[in-house]
């Protein structure tokens, strides 16, 4: 085995896969009965954190293409939960906002997540925590 592989930083990588993995099909077991995906779920988080925006946009700040990104928000939109709104800036690239029910049934995942990250994080350390994603997110901007 190469020594890369057996390096602490290598192995640090491995568990953040594995635990990327785990919270992937963690985060699908609490969409469980919501009749959405984890795709519409992370573009649901968009439109609830930032109001308005155009596919492009999200596909920007979401690292894929923006086809991707317009599938998931026609099914979004077919299920009710987004409604699109003329864009001054764009004419054939509306803004996309939540619905009533969109912004309920996101709030609905939102506090799932909640109880779930209470009880994931219920035994670390404040501490931990903060050294933890002050690390994340050094690893995040180098890559950035």
């Amino acid at each position: 085995m190469s020594k890369a592989i057996n390096s602490e930083t290598y192995q640090a990588i491995w568990l953040i896969r594995r635990l990327f993995r785990a919270l992937s099909q963690k985060s699908s077991e609490n969409l469980e009965g919501l009749g959405i995906s984890v795709a519409d779920r992370a573009v649901l988080e968009f439109l609830y954190r930032e109001k308005m925006l155009s596919v492009p946009e999200i596909a920007q700040r979401y690292k894929v293409s923006r086809q991707h990104v317009q599938v998931t928000v026609n099914s979004l939109l077919d299920k009710g939960l987004a409604v699109t709104q003329d864009n001054p800036r764009h004419k054939r690239s509306p803004h996309i906002i939540l619905s009533s029910k969109g912004h309920e049934l996101f709030e609905a995942v939102l506090k799932r997540d909640g109880e779930t990250v209470d009880t994931l994080f219920s035994n670390i350390s404040k501490k931990d925590i903060q050294t933890t994603r002050k690390t994340l997110q050094s690893l995040l901007n180098e890559l950035s």
